[in-house]
């Protein structure tokens, strides 16, 4: 009878460390995982042997931030660097007037338009082509005889323009330019349907922005074709205010 009792005993002492053993195993089991979390090292990801850090999905998402690669570093310079080595091209437009002067027979007043893009620089000296339209408005009274020259004319054009800083946004220039014009009709009368546009005088420039310039001249000119017979030039003076910008 005392032999089954300690037999029952034991039995129950087993079934009871089972038990325990059993209860204790999940508690233990989240214990180490845990502790592995606790001492994993934060991880890395190397690019071209460069050490960066490595932010995953869920924390990315989690701080809003995303973390750029060497890869992406180099591709946002080398595009910069092309973005500040890009030609830049800068074009302006002249609107000006010239008076007819210095020849009593020659009544002839110009509306002229220029527009010009800028070539590129020789020193302090800046070359730029482009165009003239030119509208001729007046009369000669050459040999007492009454001849309208009411003309309007194109062509192609050519300036050189030296420029100097004054003040401030302010600079100074003198522009020479030289337009082959083709006219609608013999210009001025008794001439030739074709002649040549000379002007040159200071110019005035205020740069407002690193773009956008504004200038206003006071320009000497002679039309002529360049003909001993049949070459009734004539002289102007007048304003000319122009406008630049950089694209």
């Amino acid at each position: 009878m005392n032999r089954k009792k300690n037999v029952g005993w034991v039995v129950a002492g087993v079934l009871s460390g089972v038990l325990v053993m059993s209860s204790m195993l999940p508690a233990s089991a989240a214990a180490e995982k845990e502790t592995e979390k606790a001492a994993s090292p934060a991880v890395s990801k190397t690019v071209e042997g460069v050490d960066a850090p490595y932010e995953t999905e869920a924390s990315a998402g989690a701080t809003g931030k995303h973390a750029k690669t060497q890869w992406e570093q180099d591709e946002e310079a080398k595009a910069a660097k092309e973005q500040a080595t890009k030609p830049t091209r800068t074009w302006e437009i002249q609107a000006e007037y010239l008076e007819g002067r210095f020849f009593n027979e020659r009544h002839i007043d110009d509306y002229n338009i220029h527009i010009y893009r800028k070539y590129r620089d020789v020193n302090d000296i800046s070359v730029w082509y482009g165009g003239t339209l030119s509208r001729s408005v007046g009369y000669t009274t050459e040999d007492g005889i009454y001849r309208d020259s009411e003309a309007i004319g194109l062509g192609p054009s050519l300036m050189l323009r030296w420029e100097r800083p004054l003040v401030g946004k302010l600079t100074g220039s003198i522009d020479g330019t030289g337009s082959l014009m083709f006219y609608n009709q013999a210009h001025p009368g008794d001439g030739r349907a074709y002649g040549f546009l000379w002007r040159i005088g200071p110019r005035l420039i205020y740069h407002a922005t690193g773009k956008d310039a504004m200038s206003l001249a006071y320009l000497f000119h002679h039309s002529s074709n360049g003909m001993h017979h049949h070459n009734p030039g004539y002289n102007g003076v007048g304003f000319s205010l122009g406008v630049a910008h950089t694209f």
